[in-house]
This record gives structure tokens, sequence and C-alpha cells, in this order.
């Protein structure tokens, strides 16, 4: 089984804020200007055996109420390094708040070019998207995360959130779900 080094993560409750254009009628909102990113070196630099990813894998992605101050990286106060900042999980949401939507991954052996992403889908529709291409790229031995504010879709019910990396011909991606009441 992959190990997703979980314990690096620490969720402490604050956020981003930023205003997202509106979609128009059919279209998905994309939320790609809202993308901020960091990095750091990884604990983990090895491949594990038998992965299938290539050395670029998505680890997690997380929905939280946007609050200014998270996400951030090694901020959490008497943690181990690495560590990130997260705002608080949550599931269900009510429309009309504003989400940060963090999406996390490890480069552990590959080095260029590279892509986070995001889709929110309902009822098998994407209705909300957003990409962030890295400068430079991505480098071998790095922890990345990306970081979208997001509307609540004005959708109701169950959707799906899915964080995403590609680089090269490497894809991986990681998924979660959220209720909009």
């Amino acid at each position: 089984m992959r190990r997703l080094n979980l314990c690096v993560f620490s969720l402490i409750t604050a956020g981003l804020a930023a205003v997202v254009p509106a979609a128009a009628d059919d279209q998905p909102v994309d939320v790609s200007a809202t993308a901020r990113m960091i990095s750091m070196p990884s604990p983990n630099i090895a491949e594990p055996s038998g992965s299938s990813y290539n050395g670029l894998e998505e680890a997690t992605v997380s929905v939280g109420l946007a609050t200014p101050g998270v996400p951030c990286g090694n901020c959490v106060a008497d943690a181990d390094t690495p560590n990130i900042g997260l705002p608080w999980p949550r599931f269900t949401v009510k429309q009309g708040q504003t989400l940060a939507i963090s999406t996390w991954f490890e480069s552990t052996t590959y080095t260029g070019p590279c892509t986070a992403g995001l889709l929110l889908k309902q009822d098998g529709k994407v209705v909300t998207s957003g990409s962030f291409p890295f400068p430079g790229g991505c480098t071998a031995g790095f922890l990345y995360g990306v970081f979208f504010t997001v509307p609540v879709p004005t959708g109701t019910g169950l959707t799906t959130v899915t964080g995403l990396v590609s680089g090269g011909t490497n894809k991986s991606g990681a998924i979660t779900l959220l209720n909009v009441r």
C-alpha cells in the first residue's frame, strides 16, 4: 500500500480569500486565476516500489472554508517539518460560501514540466475547473501544494472534487466528496 505521509499534514483553522469570476450559463467556473502555490523539500524522496506514477504522485485534495492565512507551508507551531496548515476540512457546505481547495503532490523522481489541476463535478458535469502550470516545472524530491479559491457551486447535492497533477506522460489524481446544500 502506498504510504501517503499524512503525518506531515497538520490542520489549522484559517484560510484564504479572493474574488472569483462568475461563469456563463453552461460554462464551468474557471478558478485558475485564483491559484497560488508553495513547494518544500519532501521527507519521502524515494519512489514506492511497484509505483505506477513514475515519480509524480497526487497525495491529497482537501476542501475547507476560505479564511485568511492558510493554506500555508511549515506554519504549524510545534509540528515537525515539513508541515502544512489547511482550513478545517468540510464535507457539507452552503451556497454562497467560498472554499479553499488544496491539492498536494510529490515529485519523488520526476523533474520536468508539470501542471496541477482541479475539477468539481455534479451529476457528471464539470461545474468548476482550474489549472496551474508550474513556472520552471517540478523538481524531484519536492512536495508541492496548489490552492484554489472556489465559490460553492450553485447546484445542490453531491459534488466530486478531484485534484490532479500531470507532467510529461505522468498523470495522477486524488478525489474527495462535497455535499452542497
